[in-house]
């Protein structure tokens, strides 16, 4: 309940994020992102009931300093693809270090004797970011024409009503609901998989976690140095679908893999060793987070160059809010599926969603008339 509490408060908070930064501006909304983030902790740090967890995530409304990174990623290479998902994927790479090593060290310190001292860290870290962001960031990043118009001419709910109307255009709406399939398929997978490898393979905590942070750390490695190239000989198109048809594959795969080892295990005359079921499992998982990865980065270089410099940040916002409703409902797909006939139903569902989705975005979109990213 509370992690569904948190992705509403997101759903609803990363449009109003994303029309900030085209009305303030990178640095000012950074700052409000970060001073939120703040609040938030610093409410978690006191937190001694389950009522003030659920009020701590009150201020994440506006916590979305990812939404406000692929910004600067993307105002700052309008016009070149190539550039712009090299930007995106060492943003990602960035976001997934510290994702990693956050919550292991939050875990040693916990582990110290005083639960709170992550919180009360995260407020400090909270606060530098703001004042880094002041220093580091640009102030705006559209022209001092188009922001004196945008001003002159837009309020603050005509902006809201805009970022509304860029969902229902030929060359948006088409990507946004790609973002919300998307979304619904990882989370479904994301569920599913912990419950499979736990029960029905018998996998460790441990071996849980290794697998979850392999596909981390190879997630932000490919982002930081491949990205470039393969936005260069795919293109941001050809990255979606090769994402969702290698998505859909690795599944299959996976849910094969899994079905085969559980019957083989078993049987006590098998030769078959626990340490090799658990590297294949590592090396599938791997793929499958990178095919994820790159469906992701092709979708934000395809939408953001789709778009005006004073519009990226509604969009992006607009990318965010829909994704965090994915993250509502995914995971109870998912573990309805997982309930009715374990993990191959479920990857069949999202292989078989990733596949028609391939196919609707071919016939949309091969003919439509947009802007090249």
């Amino acid at each position: 309940n509370l992690q569904s509490f948190f992705s509403f408060c997101q759903m609803f908070g990363s449009p109003l994020v994303g029309i900030l930064l085209d009305r303030i501006g990178i640095r000012k909304t950074s700052c409000v992102v970060f001073v939120a983030s703040a609040l938030s902790y610093a409410i978690l740090a006191k937190a001694s009931d389950l009522t003030l967890l659920f009020v701590s995530k009150i201020p994440t409304v506006f916590q979305a300093a990812f939404l406000v990174a692929q910004a600067t990623a993307a105002t700052t290479t309008k016009g070149n693809a190539a550039l712009r998902a090299a930007a995106l994927g060492r943003m990602t790479t960035a976001y997934t270090i510290g994702a990693t090593v956050g919550p292991a060290l939050g875990g040693y310190l916990a582990g110290q004797g005083d639960f709170y001292i992550g919180a009360k860290l995260a407020v400090a870290g909270s606060l530098l970011s703001a004042a880094l962001s002041l220093w580091f960031l640009p102030d705006h990043s559209v022209s001092k024409e188009k922001e004196k118009e945008t001003k002159e001419t837009r309020t603050f709910l005509e902006d809201t009503l805009h970022s509304g109307k860029l969902a229902i255009r030929p060359n948006i709406w088409p990507l946004l609901t790609v973002k919300v399939i998307g979304g619904v398929c990882a989370s479904m997978h994301s569920t599913a998989i912990p419950l499979v490898l736990t029960q029905i393979l018998g996998f460790e905590p441990q071996q849980l976690g290794l697998v979850m942070s392999c596909g981390m750390f190879a997630v932000a490695f490919f982002g930081a140095f491949f990205m470039a190239p393969l936005t260069k000989y795919l293109g941001s198109f050809g990255m979606m679908n090769a994402g969702m048809l290698s998505r859909s594959v690795l599944g299959l795969v996976l849910a094969g893999m899994v079905m085969t080892y559980a019957s083989v295990l078993v049987n006590s005359d098998s030769t078959i060793s626990m340490e090799f079921v658990f590297g294949q499992i590592v090396v599938v998982s791997i793929l499958h987070n990178l095919s994820q990865h790159v469906l992701a980065t092709g979708l934000t270089t395809q939408t953001t160059g789709s778009v005006d410099t004073d519009e990226q940040g509604a969009l992006l916002g607009l990318e965010h809010s829909l994704f965090s409703m994915a993250r509502i409902g995914g995971p109870a797909i998912g573990t309805a599926l997982f309930g009715f006939g374990g993990v191959l139903p479920v990857e069949m569902a999202c292989g078989a969603i990733d596949i028609l989705t391939v196919a609707f975005l071919s016939i949309k979109l091969r003919n439509s008339k947009r802007k090249d990213p």
